[in-house]
This record gives structure tokens, C-alpha cells and sequence, in this order.
């Protein structure tokens, strides 16, 4: 009888993690794209991610990174949660920095080579991590974090990682910027509900350009 019980037991064990290893590994249905996403998604989940990265909750915004990248480039839960792993270290790291930011690319040259398998995409990883860093640095220093000096490098990161020109990404560049700012100004109160409403125009521009791309 208890052998017969435990035989039972591991059949179901068995099913049971047959299921979950699916579900982990299984990508939501949707196209490998980074032209198509939910605008009004991916900048609620990145107003949340800021108020957990100014926060030090780490824990929430690898949650919240990994959610991301399942949701807008269909990752299975398994993918994104390793290069979710990438992107919070990543901004983790910088966030303890105040020289040598480059110890930050290989996790964002890794998360973005994953992102061009991926979608198939014929951009550089090294080139979009470098672009990014460069506008996470600029943020930082007095002279050169206007919003127009900082979306103009994040122009130049969409630029690279969309395949396209800096004019055409430039306004949702300047949006993002202007958000980044705006949280900047008032960082022991931050109305996030300016930045969130900057940060969803700033989306809507971004789809509204790439996806008419014909690259």
C-alpha cells in the first residue's frame, strides 16, 4: 500500500514539474518583435521600475524587469528572467558607481545580443550598450544632463537599436528624457504622476515610428 502511494506520489511530482519546466520555458504567444508593444504597458512597468531602482528594491525591480521583457518581447519565463538578472545587475551596479561605469556593458551587451537572436535583429549589442550607458552617465553630470543632451543620446541608443535615424526616434527620445528629468527635480518628491504620463507619450511616439519602419 505505501508503496503504491509513493509510486502515485511520484507520478504526480513527475506531471508537475513536467508542466512547470513547460510553462517556464514555453514563450508567450505574440511576435519576436521589438517593433510591437503595449505603449501604455511598458511605460507603467517603467515608472514602477524607477520608483524601485530610486528605491533600492532590488528585488522588485528584477520582478519588474523580468515581467517586462516576458510582456514586450515574449521571452519565455525562463529567458527573461536570466536577462532580467543582466538588466538589474546591470542597474544595480551603476547605481553603487561613481567612476568606471563601464563595468556595467557585459550585462547590457549580453541582455542586448540575446534581444538580437532573438527578434532577428541586425543591430550591434556592443554599440546599444554602450549608447545606453552613455545616457545613464550623462544624467549624472552637471552641463550635460538637459533633457536635449540626454535625448539626444537616448535618440542615438533608439537609433541603433531599431535601425533607424536619430530624427525619426528623436521626439521619443526627448520625452523619455524629459521624465527622467522631471524625477530628477524633485527626487525626494517626485510626482510620478507627471512622469508617468511623459513617459507614456514618449511610448506612444516610439510605436507610432517604429512600427511604421520598413527596416
Amino acid at each position: 500500500m505505501v508503496k503504491r502511494w509513493l509510486s502515485r506520489a511520484a507520478i504526480v511530482v513527475a506531471i508537475l514539474a513536467a508542466f512547470t519546466l513547460a510553462f517556464a520555458l514555453t514563450p508567450p504567444r505574440g511576435p519576436r518583435s521589438m517593433r510591437e508593444f503595449d505603449a501604455a504597458r511598458v511605460a507603467d512597468l517603467e515608472v514602477r521600475m524607477w520608483q524601485a531602482y530610486y528605491g533600492k528594491e532590488r528585488a522588485r525591480l528584477f520582478g519588474l524587469l523580468v515581467k517586462l521583457l516576458h510582456e514586450q518581447y515574449h521571452y519565455s519565463w525562463a529567458t527573461a528572467t536570466v536577462e532580467g538578472l543582466h538588466l538589474a545587475r546591470a542597474a544595480a551596479t551603476f547605481g553603487d558607481l561613481k567612476e568606471n561605469y563601464d563595468v556595467v556593458l557585459p550585462d547590457l551587451e549580453t541582455a542586448y545580443a540575446r534581444l538580437r537572436s532573438w527578434t532577428r535583429g541586425g543591430f550591434d549589442p556592443r554599440a546599444v550598450a554602450r549608447a545606453e550607458l552613455a545616457w545613464w552617465v550623462a544624467r549624472r553630470i552637471p552641463g550635460q544632463n538637459s533633457p536635449e543632451q540626454v535625448g539626444r543620446l537616448i535618440a542615438e541608443e533608439y537609433a541603433l537599436l531599431y535601425e533607424t535615424s536619430r530624427e525619426r526616434v528623436a521626439e521619443a527620445a526627448l520625452l523619455r528624457a524629459e521624465a527622467a528629468a522631471l524625477r530628477d527635480a524633485h527626487a525626494t518628491t517626485p510626482d510620478w504622476n507627471a512622469i508617468a504620463r511623459l513617459l507614456q507619450q514618449s511610448y506612444r511616439e516610439l510605436l507610432l515610428v517604429v512600427a511604421s519602419a520598413n527596416v
